[in-house]
């Protein structure tokens, strides 16, 4: 018996220390950028702008197929994407960016993976990308309920565990939504 609470104590205190490194590790101060509008098509060839999010909070998260640390960043989203699956305030897209659009092929990436995401594409002749202004990919923003950019986040960081970026990722989208 002790053992299980002894293990059950060293599991809590690791959680609560990855939320303490998560909260230290965001930035307290906001940006303070409107976000560049966007029309874009998605997997099934619906228009999607950046205006049918008002009054959410959006995670934009720019992407390619060939990208390896943006596969690599994936699991990391899905982790968020979970603990916000419920709050219709949280938004998360995916913009296939810096290749030929084919939507079929990320079709069959996010089936074969079975990443939930919603996807839509920038491909070669679109400006969202130099719009937001991104050295490169993957580029992650958090855009609070009014447009504005609050907080943008360039690579993918491997030294931190998967667990303390996606903690990081919810402090975002937490002070993006004034908590």
């Amino acid at each position: 018996m002790p053992l299980i609470f002894f293990s059950v104590y060293i599991t809590q205190a690791n959680a609560n220390a990855l939320k303490t490194i998560a909260h230290t590790a965001v930035p307290d101060t906001l940006l303070n950028i409107t976000a560049p509008e966007f029309v874009l098509k998605d997997l099934n060839g619906n228009t999607v702008r950046l205006t049918d999010y008002k009054g959410k909070i959006l995670v934009l998260d720019f992407w390619a197929t060939w990208c390896v640390p943006c596969r690599q960043s994936f699991p990391i989203m899905e982790t968020v994407i979970a603990k916000y699956k419920d709050d219709p305030n949280v938004k998360f897209l995916f913009i296939d960016t810096k290749e030929v659009s084919d939507p079929k092929k990320v079709k069959k990436f996010l089936s074969d993976n079975k990443y939930p995401f919603e996807v839509a594409f920038d491909d070669l002749t679109s400006s969202t990308f130099k719009n937001y202004q991104m050295p490169g990919i993957p580029s992650k923003y958090v855009i609070d309920a009014n447009g504005v950019i609050r907080f943008q986040e360039l690579g993918l960081n491997t030294l931190k565990t998967a667990a303390v970026l996606a903690d990081e990722l919810s402090v975002m989208i937490e002070r993006a939504r004034g908590k």
